[in-house]
């Protein structure tokens, strides 16, 4: 057994046939255990440490091709970026007590799990948006921009998010245009609903406005 799986796997032969059997056979020969499916020689890979979740329903496997996650939810998705032993979701709400909001912000990108992501967003006062929102990297412009998008359509603190597209448009607009092509699907999906959003603030506007005009009427006649 070595580091990247086991050394049978390895192919350090001149030749696929050996002695009259192909090496494809042999490691089937070798692997493949009663009640268990073929391999088709596909590497097996070694597994240091198995975690299960309290709930149950979740589990990870620290291995040789590297952490796995298992879920029975569907929602549930694991996709980190520049992870290490200090970015937790424990260190995400230290930094948001400690009133470091640029912090958490950042290791819930790295982190990448959607709930945090937008609970950082929520947590920033307005008055700190423009210096948060010009300080974020390229690299999580199109997860900043996903997770606004998915906040218009679903939080009620509209004029919050739309202070902090405008904020991240101003300190950003330059990089947006240059890069375009890659962050075009975030920006459709943000324009969409921004547009969407503005619709139905119209139509409630208008709606107050015709009440207000008949309730005026009505007490001016009275």
């Amino acid at each position: 057994m070595t580091d990247v799986g086991p050394m049978d796997l390895i192919d350090d032969e001149d030749s696929d046939v050996e002695e009259g059997i192909d090496k494809q056979t042999r490691t089937k020969l070798a692997y493949n255990l009663p009640g268990s499916m073929p391999n088709n020689g596909r590497p097996i890979i070694r597994t240091k440490c198995l975690k299960i979740a309290p709930t149950g329903r979740s589990w990870a496997a620290a291995t040789t091709e590297g952490v796995l996650i298992y879920s029975m939810d569907e929602s549930f998705v694991f996709d980190p970026t520049d992870l290490d032993m200090d970015v937790t979701p424990e260190a995400v709400e230290k930094a948001l007590s400690e009133d470091q909001h640029q912090r958490a912000l950042f290791l819930s990108f790295r982190l990448n799990e959607d709930s945090l992501i937008k609970h950082c967003i929520m947590s920033v006062k307005p008055t700190d948006i423009p210096a948060v929102a010009s300080s974020i990297p390229f690299r999580y412009l199109q997860r900043l921009m996903e997770a606004l998008s998915n906040l218009l359509e679903n939080s009620p603190y509209q004029e919050f998010i739309l202070r902090w597209c405008q904020e991240f448009c101003k300190a950003h607009g330059h990089s947006i245009q240059e890069n375009f092509r890659t962050l075009h699907p975030a920006l459709r999906s943000l324009n969409k609903a921004i547009t969407r959003s503005h619709q139905d603030l119209s139509e409630t506007c208008s709606s107050n406005l015709y009440s207000l005009k008949y309730l005026t009427s009505t007490i001016t006649k009275n």
